[in-house]
């Protein structure tokens, strides 16, 4: 990985002014005062039991990772944990108490109205290309990379009778449903992690570097166009594009590693 400051030189010559963390990495914090970029810090997975534990730790948690930085780094957001539920499945009860001993110590330190922690968005991951490939032919590709189709190829949804023209707004407003199923209806959406891998393993031909050039490029103009979805038309929908770099030592399909540089 590069240094911090190098990486945050690569955001401010592309114009990125926002980003995820899956931590809250000292050094990036540092490198990223004073340049006005909005950050979203993460509470680490392994950190999670110990905040869900004791008050203190949370407060501690919050001096070193948000008083220690704020306002110079623009924190805007805290996430506790990342698919928390899936990756670690008995962790739900100690999740809860880990969110409210975060607000309670933003509460203390005067910062809950700066720092979004409550009364927040749904976050989803959406990746068409596994949507793709395990549709076994159904989803054609150019559906997946958000390409412009013709009417006669639009997905046609059997009970709103919306038409969809990318896998990308099906999977956000599949969500929406979902949760007006449940009747929550004021929550919005934010797109944590999105992407297409740039290189595969021979079994993955359609990563590749063109195709991933061609869904960020396409994910970017949806998004700043503010085109919204069927469902929810004019709405942009807020997405992190995953991730700026490899991961080399990362585990699993070359296709899992790869970053945008």
């Amino acid at each position: 990985m590069p240094h911090p400051t190098q990486a945050v030189a690569l955001l401010k010559a592309q114009q990125i002014r926002h980003v995820r963390l899956y931590d809250a990495d000292r050094g990036m914090l540092v490198a990223l005062a004073n340049t006005g970029i909005q950050v979203m810090i993460s509470v680490p997975n392994e950190q999670i039991l110990g905040i869900g534990q004791s008050n203190s730790t949370a407060a501690n948690w919050v001096s070193q990772n948000v008083v220690a930085h704020y306002p110079a780094t623009t924190i805007t957001a805290i996430a506790v944990g990342s698919d928390v539920l899936t990756t670690l499945p008995n962790a739900a009860k100690i999740l809860v108490n880990a969110l409210k001993y975060i607000q309670s110590a933003l509460v203390a330190s005067n910062l809950d109205r700066q720092i979004k922690s409550t009364g927040s968005f749904l976050m989803l991951n959406i990746y068409p290309y596994y949507d793709y490939t395990q549709s076994n032919g159904v989803i054609p590709l150019d559906y997946a990379l958000l390409k412009s189709l013709p009417p006669n190829k639009e997905a046609v949804d059997s009970n709103t009778l919306l038409h969809y023209t990318n896998v990308f707004d099906a999977v956000v407003d599949a969500a929406y449903y979902a949760m007006a199923f449940l009747n929550f209806t004021n929550v919005p959406i934010i797109v944590k992690d999105s992407g297409w891998p740039s290189k595969g393993d021979s079994s993955e031909p359609d990563a590749t570097l063109e195709n991933a050039n061609t869904y960020n490029c396409n994910l970017i103009r949806h998004v700043l166009n503010k085109t919204g979805t069927p469902k929810h038309p004019g709405l942009a929908v807020s997405t992190f594009i995953y991730e700026l770099y490899n991961e080399d030592t990362k585990p699993g399909p070359i296709s899992e590693k790869n970053g945008i540089v």
